[in-house]
């Protein structure tokens, strides 16, 4: 059996966990991940969602691979491989053993179209073998099911419903009393708190004052986080009173001050208090940040400033993090780097494309707009391979997929199977199709997000050009919609 390296650093033993960290050993079995390469992570904070990998190794011969964690509470680790991603609970210095369903990585007919994401397929713990902690939040899952499955319609029509979760309560609490773990009751509250807030017993100001006080936040647990975010999501922007949002482009925009931004909304009823003020506004930066009307570097130096927060350090922590990951893909940075292997098996990464402009498409075959866009992308090849370098790389399942996707179709330009890379799509933070990306000849973005070929990107670079240098005679002729 391989077993994995551990990448903690001292960094990471300081920011991440604490002094009283226990070890925990973890054992898994995959069939059918033969020699594939795992990488087991976890976040840094559950606001950013920062990842930090733990360790990167391939399964054995005989689908087996080991690592340890190290971690105070109950925390949720991650092992992905390849398009697989395997969500598991551990326990502080608690032994486990996994297995994993086995998985033919070349089935690609269940995996859904037009997403860049991942699977999960159905595991067992053997170890622990008693009173287990994923599985008793499955278990707990399932009767939360079903209860929504036999009484979805009376909860909309909101006909007695408190009465309905009433009962949905009894049944829970008769399941967490056989089971006294801690994190389960935890797990628990939430969910019923949510009904309770879907029947309208719980109105958001008791929500605010039962779940969301400052020395009840849970910045580690993965349920009450998102309970968190969910309640909180778009909060600044559609959600607090209308007076506010009159105000808040300008405070944003031209002020580009976290104190400005905190005074105003601290006329909010439910954001009286300025450490969950300040928590909420993290939560919404992100979303600001990607919305047209707000000044990207007025979010950034909002960042600044909370990074020295007076409230509380883990809030400088997830500043710090939201900003280095929000600005890592913006204009004029630098881009990540890859290395690919083409269909005619050429490198290609930064170091040797520089020189020429780099317009990277995500695909796969069974992507209808992915292929609707080649036509225009082979029109583009023809104009500008003398100072663009056209890359479409396919997340098929398998490169059979791909190549059958493009035979006897005249592509000339660089097509490439993402394979086990995907750090890649980590990296530029990629989670639908078809999706383009366009960096400079030095290596920066031009666009993280940049036209499709169909969506006039010929006009867009063109212009592009003609403003940057001012040496090409370029009618401009912009338009709104789809080829």
């Amino acid at each position: 059996m391989l077993k994995l390296k551990i990448f903690f650093g001292f960094v990471l033993l300081m920011s991440f966990i604490s002094s009283q960290a226990a070890k925990s050993h973890v054992n898994i079995n995959f069939p059918g991940a033969e020699n594939q390469k795992a990488t087991v992570w976890t976040y840094r904070d559950l606001i950013s969602l920062d990842r930090v990998i733990i360790a990167e190794e391939n399964f054995d011969k005989n689908g087996n691979i080991s690592f340890d964690t190290y971690n105070s509470k109950v925390q949720m680790f991650y092992i992905e491989v390849r398009y697989f991603r395997i969500p598991i609970y551990l326990k502080p210095n608690t032994n486990y053993k996994i297995n994993i369903n086995k998985t033919d990585f070349n089935n690609r007919y269940f995996y859904p179209k037009d997403v860049v994401g991942y699977l999960s397929p159905d595991f067992k713990i053997i170890q622990p073998s008693e009173d287990e902690l994923n599985a008793n939040i499955d278990t707990l899952n399932w009767i939360i099911d079903d209860f929504v499955q036999k009484n979805h319609l009376a909860l909309r029509l909101g006909k007695q419903s408190w009465k309905l979760v009433d009962s949905l309560q009894m049944d829970i609490e008769a399941f967490t009393k056989k089971h006294k773990d801690k994190y389960l009751q935890e797990y628990a509250d939430i969910q019923i708190a949510q009904f309770r807030m879907l029947s309208n017993q719980y109105g958001n100001d008791y929500i605010v004052d039962k779940y969301f006080n400052p020395s009840n936040i849970k910045y580690n647990s993965q349920a009450f986080m998102t309970f968190f975010n969910s309640f909180w999501t778009k909060y600044i922007t559609s959600k607090v009173p209308q007076s506010i949002r009159k105000r808040l482009d300008s405070v944003v925009n031209i002020t580009q001050s976290y104190q400005a931004l905190s005074a105003l909304l601290s006329e909010d009823s439910l954001l009286q208090n300025p450490y969950l003020r300040e928590l909420v506004i993290l939560r919404n930066l992100p979303q600001m940040y990607r919305m047209k009307r707000f000044n990207k570097k007025a979010i950034i130096s909002i960042l600044y400033d909370i990074s020295a927060s007076k409230y509380s350090k883990k809030h400088q922590e997830i500043a710090v993090n939201l900003r280095k990951k929000l600005q890592a893909l913006n204009t004029g940075n630098k881009a990540p780097d890859f290395e690919f292997y083409d269909t005619h098996s050429d490198t290609l990464n930064l170091e040797r494309l520089a020189g020429k402009y780099i317009y990277i498409q995500v695909w796969d075959d069974q992507c209808i707009p992915c292929l609707n866009q080649m036509k225009y992308t082979k029109e583009l090849y023809e104009k500008f391979d003398d100072i663009i370098t056209f890359i479409n790389i396919s997340v098929d399942r398998s490169p059979a997929d791909m190549m059958h996707a493009i035979e006897n179709k005249d592509y000339n330009w660089h097509f490439v199977f993402l394979n086990d890379n995907y750090h890649f799509i980590q990296d530029y933070q990629l989670s639908a199709l078809p999706h383009a990306i366009l960096i400079d000849p030095e290596g920066n973005f031009v666009s993280w997000n940049a036209h499709l070929p169909s969506d006039y990107f010929e006009d867009y670079f063109l212009k592009m050009i003609n403003d940057k240098k001012g040496n090409l005679d370029v009618k401009t002729r912009m338009r709104n919609g789809i080829r």
